[in-house]
Protein backbone atom coordinates (compact mmCIF):
# COMPACT_ATOMS: atom_id res chain seq x y z
CA UNK A 1 0.00 0.00 0.00
CA UNK A 2 0.87 3.62 -0.74
CA UNK A 3 0.26 6.17 2.30
CA UNK A 4 1.06 9.96 2.34
CA UNK A 5 1.76 11.87 5.47
CA UNK A 6 0.72 15.13 4.76
CA UNK A 7 2.82 17.94 7.49
CA UNK A 8 0.13 20.79 7.50
CA UNK A 9 2.06 23.68 9.47
CA UNK A 10 4.16 26.79 7.63
CA UNK A 11 5.69 27.40 10.75
CA UNK A 12 9.45 27.81 11.43
CA UNK A 13 9.00 26.17 14.59
CA UNK A 14 6.43 23.92 13.90
CA UNK A 15 5.77 20.81 16.60
CA UNK A 16 3.69 19.13 14.61
CA UNK A 17 6.03 18.40 12.43
CA UNK A 18 7.70 16.21 14.72
CA UNK A 19 4.31 14.00 14.58
CA UNK A 20 4.19 13.66 11.37
CA UNK A 21 7.98 12.22 11.47
CA UNK A 22 7.11 9.90 14.11
CA UNK A 23 3.62 8.53 12.27
CA UNK A 24 6.27 8.15 9.39
CA UNK A 25 8.88 6.51 11.59
CA UNK A 26 6.51 3.90 12.96
CA UNK A 27 4.72 3.53 9.54
CA UNK A 28 8.37 2.62 7.85
CA UNK A 29 8.63 -0.77 9.90
CA UNK A 30 5.11 -2.15 8.22
CA UNK A 31 6.11 -4.52 5.64
CA UNK A 32 5.02 -4.16 2.00
CA UNK A 33 3.89 -0.15 2.83
CA UNK A 34 5.29 2.77 1.05
CA UNK A 35 5.62 5.84 2.83
CA UNK A 36 5.94 9.62 1.28
CA UNK A 37 5.72 12.62 3.54
CA UNK A 38 4.58 15.81 2.22
CA UNK A 39 5.35 19.00 3.35
CA UNK A 40 3.13 22.28 3.38
CA UNK A 41 6.23 24.42 4.42
CA UNK A 42 8.64 22.66 1.95
CA UNK A 43 6.15 23.22 -1.05
CA UNK A 44 5.33 26.66 -0.10
CA UNK A 45 2.33 27.08 -2.60
CA UNK A 46 1.41 30.55 -3.29
CA UNK A 47 -2.16 31.54 -2.67
CA UNK A 48 -4.48 29.45 -4.68
CA UNK A 49 -5.67 30.99 -7.91
CA UNK A 50 -6.30 27.88 -10.37
CA UNK A 51 -6.18 24.36 -9.14
CA UNK A 52 -3.52 22.30 -10.33
CA UNK A 53 -5.26 21.03 -13.25
CA UNK A 54 -5.92 24.43 -14.67
CA UNK A 55 -3.13 26.25 -13.82
CA UNK A 56 -1.46 27.88 -16.49
CA UNK A 57 2.09 27.98 -14.47
CA UNK A 58 1.71 24.80 -12.44
CA UNK A 59 5.53 23.92 -10.83
CA UNK A 60 6.55 20.86 -10.54
CA UNK A 61 5.98 20.88 -6.87
CA UNK A 62 2.39 20.79 -7.69
CA UNK A 63 2.83 18.25 -10.09
CA UNK A 64 4.28 15.84 -7.70
CA UNK A 65 1.91 16.57 -5.32
CA UNK A 66 -1.10 15.60 -7.42
CA UNK A 67 0.70 12.15 -8.68
CA UNK A 68 2.13 11.35 -5.44
CA UNK A 69 -2.03 12.14 -3.67
CA UNK A 70 -3.09 10.88 -6.84
CA UNK A 71 -1.01 7.00 -6.65
CA UNK A 72 -1.57 6.76 -2.78
CA UNK A 73 -4.05 4.26 -1.07
CA UNK A 74 -4.64 6.31 2.25
CA UNK A 75 -3.61 9.68 3.60
CA UNK A 76 -2.59 10.74 6.78
CA UNK A 77 -2.85 14.66 7.64
CA UNK A 78 -0.91 16.24 10.42
CA UNK A 79 -1.91 19.59 11.37
CA UNK A 80 -1.25 22.08 14.19
CA UNK A 81 -4.74 24.37 15.32
CA UNK A 82 -4.94 27.50 14.38
CA UNK A 83 -7.41 29.87 15.97
CA UNK A 84 -10.02 26.91 16.48
CA UNK A 85 -9.32 25.18 13.16
CA UNK A 86 -6.80 23.69 10.99
CA UNK A 87 -4.07 25.30 8.92
CA UNK A 88 -4.66 27.80 6.68
CA UNK A 89 -1.65 26.93 4.74
CA UNK A 90 -3.00 22.95 4.82
CA UNK A 91 -6.24 24.63 3.55
CA UNK A 92 -4.76 26.40 0.73
CA UNK A 93 -2.34 23.11 -0.56
CA UNK A 94 -5.71 20.87 -0.30
CA UNK A 95 -7.09 23.34 -2.19
CA UNK A 96 -5.57 22.88 -5.69
CA UNK A 97 -6.74 19.27 -5.66
CA UNK A 98 -9.53 17.46 -5.68
CA UNK A 99 -10.22 14.53 -7.29
CA UNK A 100 -6.59 13.13 -6.08
CA UNK A 101 -8.39 12.85 -3.30
CA UNK A 102 -11.42 10.78 -3.76
CA UNK A 103 -12.42 7.78 -2.49
CA UNK A 104 -9.39 7.49 -0.10
CA UNK A 105 -8.94 7.28 3.48
CA UNK A 106 -7.49 10.08 5.18
CA UNK A 107 -6.89 9.97 8.71
CA UNK A 108 -6.52 13.08 10.86
CA UNK A 109 -3.87 14.05 13.57
CA UNK A 110 -4.43 17.15 15.06
CA UNK A 111 -1.55 18.93 17.43
CA UNK A 112 -2.05 21.32 19.92
CA UNK A 113 0.22 23.08 22.92
CA UNK A 114 -3.23 22.87 24.71
CA UNK A 115 -5.13 20.21 26.67
CA UNK A 116 -7.62 20.03 24.06
CA UNK A 117 -5.13 18.32 21.96
CA UNK A 118 -6.83 19.89 18.42
CA UNK A 119 -9.86 18.67 18.69
CA UNK A 120 -11.78 21.81 16.35
CA UNK A 121 -8.84 21.23 13.80
CA UNK A 122 -10.12 17.84 13.70
CA UNK A 123 -13.66 18.48 13.26
CA UNK A 124 -13.25 20.49 10.64
CA UNK A 125 -10.60 18.91 8.53
CA UNK A 126 -13.19 15.55 9.03
CA UNK A 127 -16.06 17.88 7.13
CA UNK A 128 -13.55 19.17 4.22
CA UNK A 129 -12.26 15.26 3.51
CA UNK A 130 -15.65 14.57 3.07
CA UNK A 131 -15.79 17.71 0.51
CA UNK A 132 -12.87 15.95 -1.28
CA UNK A 133 -15.04 12.76 -1.51
CA UNK A 134 -12.90 11.07 0.29
CA UNK A 135 -13.83 8.36 3.79
CA UNK A 136 -12.85 10.16 7.03
CA UNK A 137 -11.17 7.70 9.15
CA UNK A 138 -13.97 7.55 12.30
CA UNK A 139 -11.03 7.44 14.68
CA UNK A 140 -8.75 10.36 15.12
CA UNK A 141 -5.65 11.24 17.20
CA UNK A 142 -5.31 13.95 18.96
CA UNK A 143 -2.34 15.47 20.08
CA UNK A 144 -2.68 17.82 23.43
CA UNK A 145 0.84 19.29 25.32
CA UNK A 146 2.88 17.99 22.58
CA UNK A 147 5.74 19.92 23.77
CA UNK A 148 5.46 17.90 26.62
CA UNK A 149 5.60 14.44 24.16
CA UNK A 150 8.90 14.73 22.86
CA UNK A 151 12.53 14.99 23.83
CA UNK A 152 15.79 15.94 21.07
CA UNK A 153 12.62 14.61 19.00
CA UNK A 154 12.27 11.48 20.41
CA UNK A 155 8.64 10.74 21.67
CA UNK A 156 8.85 9.80 25.32
CA UNK A 157 5.09 9.36 26.15
CA UNK A 158 4.29 5.91 26.43
CA UNK A 159 0.66 6.64 26.72
CA UNK A 160 0.34 8.88 23.11
CA UNK A 161 2.98 6.32 21.75
CA UNK A 162 0.10 3.32 22.47
CA UNK A 163 -2.55 5.87 21.09
CA UNK A 164 -0.64 6.55 17.96
CA UNK A 165 -0.24 2.75 17.69
CA UNK A 166 -3.93 2.27 17.79
CA UNK A 167 -5.21 5.06 15.57
CA UNK A 168 -2.36 3.62 12.90
CA UNK A 169 -3.70 0.20 13.11
CA UNK A 170 -7.12 1.67 12.51
CA UNK A 171 -5.86 3.76 9.66
CA UNK A 172 -4.52 0.55 8.22
CA UNK A 173 -7.15 -1.49 7.92
CA UNK A 174 -9.78 0.94 6.84
CA UNK A 175 -7.57 1.90 3.74
CA UNK A 176 -6.48 -1.83 2.83
CA UNK A 177 -10.40 -2.51 3.27
CA UNK A 178 -11.15 0.41 1.02
CA UNK A 179 -8.24 -0.91 -1.59
CA UNK A 180 -9.37 -4.13 -1.53
CA UNK A 181 -13.28 -2.89 -2.52
CA UNK A 182 -11.55 -0.64 -5.39
CA UNK A 183 -9.85 -3.35 -6.47
CA UNK A 184 -12.30 -5.61 -6.57
CA UNK A 185 -15.34 -3.35 -8.49
CA UNK A 186 -12.56 -3.03 -10.89
CA UNK A 187 -12.26 -6.65 -11.54
CA UNK A 188 -15.82 -6.38 -12.34
CA UNK A 189 -16.21 -3.46 -14.42
CA UNK A 190 -13.05 -4.91 -16.01
CA UNK A 191 -14.52 -8.34 -17.37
Amino acid sequence: MNIVVVSGSPRPQRTSHQVALEIISRLSKVENLSVTLLDVKEANFPNLDYTYKKNPSANETMKYFSETVAASDGIIIVSPEYNGSFSGALKNTIDYFYGEFSKKVIGVVSVSTGRMGGIRAVMDLQKLILALGAFPLPKYLTTPEVQNLFSNSVLVDDRYAKHMDNFLEEFLWLTEAVKNQKEKNYLKIAI
